[in-house]
C-alpha cells in the first residue's frame, strides 16, 4: 500500500515540534511531502530543516501538485477554517491543531464540509492521549467514581504568554489563555465525564499583567515552547488584545457543574489548581492521579502507578497522529468526535460571551 502523504500547512513552533516529527516518525506508512507557508523562506527553510521536497507559499499549487491525503494544519485559530475547508473539498482528510476555530459557528461551518466531503476532520486535543487522562477516563466509564457532580480544571501559568506569534492578537487566535490551553483541560475533563452537554456557562476574562511592561525574565519553555521556535515574529505588547486570565463555571445537562480556569500570566505558582473530580462513590485528583475514597469502614487514598508518556516533546500529537492513520485504515474509531469538540467550542464560546455581557449565559 503507497504511503498517505502528508501536506503542512503552516511553520511555526507547534508544526516543527509537534505535527512534522509526528507523522515523521510514522514512516514508511507516512511520507511528509510538503510544507506551506505564506513566506516561501520560512516554508523552504522547514522543509530543509526536516528533509521535506517540497515548499511553497501558494496553497492551491501545493494541493494541485502533491495531492495530499492529510493537510495539517498548523496555523492560527481564525485560518483554520479556511485551509480545512478548502483541504476537504480538494479530497484530502484534515488533522487541525486545537482549537478546530475561533468560535462554535466556524467549527459547524469546517464539520458540515468534512461530512459533504466525505473526509475526516480530526482536531488535535491531545490531552486524550496521555496516560493520566486515559486512565482517569477508563475509572470514570468502569463506574467505580459513580455519578460524578462536580469538577475543576485549570491550565495555569504564571509568567507564559506565548510572544513568539499572534497569539496575543484577537485578530489571529480568537482569544487569549483560554482558546490556547484552556481548550485542552476542558476538553480532557468533558470527555472524562462521559462528554455531557454544556448547558449555561458563567465567566469573566481579565488582562492586568500581561499588557504591562513589566521588566520579568521569563523563558519559552515557561509559554509552552520548549523547542521549535525558529522564527519568531517580532513581539509588541502594544498589540496584546486578549484576556491573560478566564474564570468560568459551567452547569452541565446532567445537573453536574466545572469550575474552569486558564492562565497566561498571574501572581500565583505555575499549574495552580490542577484537575479534580468528585463523584459519589469515589473522587480523583490528578499528578499524580489519585483515587479519593474508602474502604470497608476506612477512608482511603490509592495512588495509581500509571505508565509515562514518552519523553519528547508534545508526545500526544505522537499518539494522534498515528491514531489518524489507523482511522484511516479502519483499525480505530475517532476518539475526538465532532459532537465533543462542538460541545467544548460552545462551552468556551459561552464562557466568552458571558464574560462580555456580566452574567450566566444560556448555551443552546
Amino acid at each position: 500500500m503507497a504511503p498517505y502523504k502528508v501536506a503542512i500547512v503552516g511553520t511555526g513552533m507547534v508544526a516543527n515540534t509537534g505535527h512534522i516529527p509526528a507523522w515523521l516518525e510514522l514512516a514508511p506508512a507516512v511520507e511528509v511531502v510538503g510544507v506551506f507557508n505564506h513566506t516561501l523562506a520560512k516554508a523552504q527553510q522547514t522543509a530543509d530543516r526536516h528533509g521535506i521536497s517540497h515548499a511553497y507559499d501558494d496553497f492551491g499549487r501545493m494541493m494541485d501538485e502533491l495531492r495530499p491525503d492529510i493537510v495539517c494544519v498548523c496555523t492560527p485559530n481564525v485560518s483554520h477554517r479556511a485551509y480545512t475547508e478548502a483541504a476537504l473539498q480538494a479530497g484530502a482528510h484534515v488533522f487541525c491543531e486545537k482549537p478546530v476555530a475561533a468560535s462554535h459557528a466556524d467549527a459547524v461551518a469546517m464539520y458540515t464540509a468534512a461530512e459533504a466531503a466525505g473526509r475526516h476532520l480530526f482536531v488535535t486535543q491531545t490531552g486524550r492521549f496521555s496516560g493520566t487522562n486515559t486512565a482517569a477516563k477508563q475509572l470514570a466509564d468502569s463506574g467505580h467514581l459513580g455519578e460524578m457532580y462536580y469538577a475543576e480544571t485549570s491550565a495555569f501559568r504564571r509568567r507564559g504568554v506565548p510572544t513568539w506569534g499572534r497569539f496575543h492578537m484577537k485578530e489571529a487566535s480568537g482569544g487569549g489563555p483560554l482558546y490556547d490551553i484552556g481548550v485542552h483541560a476542558l476538553d480532557a475533563l468533558l470527555w472524562i465525564m462521559g462528554s455531557p452537554k454544556v448547558v449555561a456557562a458563567s465567566g469573566a476574562t481579565y488582562t492586568k499583567l500581561a499588557d504591562q511592561r513589566e521588566d520579568v525574565v521569563t523563558s519559552l519553555a515557561d509559554s509552552g515552547a520548549p523547542e521549535g521556535v525558529f522564527a519568531p515574529r517580532d513581539y509588541d505588547i502594544g498589540e496584546y488584545d486578549v484576556e491573560d486570565m478566564a474564570a468560568g463555571f459551567l452547569r452541565l445537562e446532567n445537573g453536574a457543574t466545572i469550575s474552569i480556569r486558564a492562565s497566561w500570566a498571574a501572581n500565583l505558582p505555575d499549574g495552580t489548581g490542577g484537575t479534580l473530580i468528585m463523584g459519589t462513590k469515589g473522587g480523583l485528583t490528578f499528578n499524580p492521579l489519585t483515587f479519593i475514597g474508602t474502604l470497608g469502614r476506612y477512608q482511603a487514598d490509592t495512588r495509581l502507578n500509571v505508565p509515562s508518556d514518552p519523553s519528547v516533546p508534545f508526545s500526544g500529537h505522537w499518539k494522534a497522529a498515528a491514531h489518524f492513520v489507523e482511522v484511516l485504515e479502519g483499525r480505530a474509531e475517532l476518539l475526538v468526535k465532532k459532537e465533543e469538540v462542538l460541545n467544548v467550542m460552545a462551552a468556551l464560546d459561552g464562557l466568552y460571551r458571558s464574560a462580555a455581557e456580566g452574567g450566566e449565559v444560556r448555551i443552546s
